[in-house]
């Protein structure tokens, strides 16, 4: 028996908690400093996963951007040799053979970078991706709007405009479709 400072006397239980109850509560301890390093350490986890997915979604966006600047650097160059084949077919026919093949092995490689072509007779007129060059009537309301030739084909890189198609669009009068 042992007294307190009171005086009051208390069992020996009472004044000690048992072994028991003392690894109960450092395992409650233990469990709940487990749980929090868990939570934190999940947490950290979740983190890191999420700078990964940002971090490859840049690197896309930034591999896209590159891979355009080299198309735009390298298509004008492209153009100009598709441009001086023109004149040389009649004068040059083997020569313009050859370079022909050449200026089809360098679309087939840029196009293997992203290249795609805009443009197509029937499609909707679209102003980010079309330039109109000349308007020609039409009979009918479908095809209001809508490209009926395309004088240059266009380019792009994913979301990047090389260059806009140009293209003689559609458009429907009242009046003309009456008559």
């Amino acid at each position: 028996m042992s007294h307190d400072a009171d005086g009051v006397t208390k069992s020996d239980t009472e004044t000690e908690a048992s072994p028991e109850a003392k690894l109960a509560a450092q395992v409650a301890d233990l469990e709940a400093r487990l749980r929090s390093v868990s939570a934190a350490y999940k947490q950290k986890v979740d983190e890191i996963e999420e700078t990964k997915k940002r971090l490859e979604r840049n690197g896309a966006i930034r591999e896209e951007v590159r891979r355009g600047e080299i198309i735009a650097a390298l298509f004008e160059p492209v153009e100009n040799l598709h441009r001086a084949i023109q004149p040389l077919g009649p004068v040059a026919p083997d020569a313009a053979h050859g370079l022909s093949m050449v200026h089809q092995q360098f679309m087939t490689a840029l196009r293997g970078l992203g290249l795609e072509e805009v443009g197509v007779a029937g499609e909707r007129f679209d102003p980010n991706v079309h330039e109109a060059i000349h308007s020609q009537p039409v009979l009918h309301a479908a095809q209001d709007n809508t490209i009926l030739s395309v004088f240059s084909v266009g380019y792009r890189n994913g979301r990047q405009l090389i260059r806009p198609a140009r293209v003689v669009i559609g458009v429907f009068s009242e009046a003309r479709g009456e008559g």
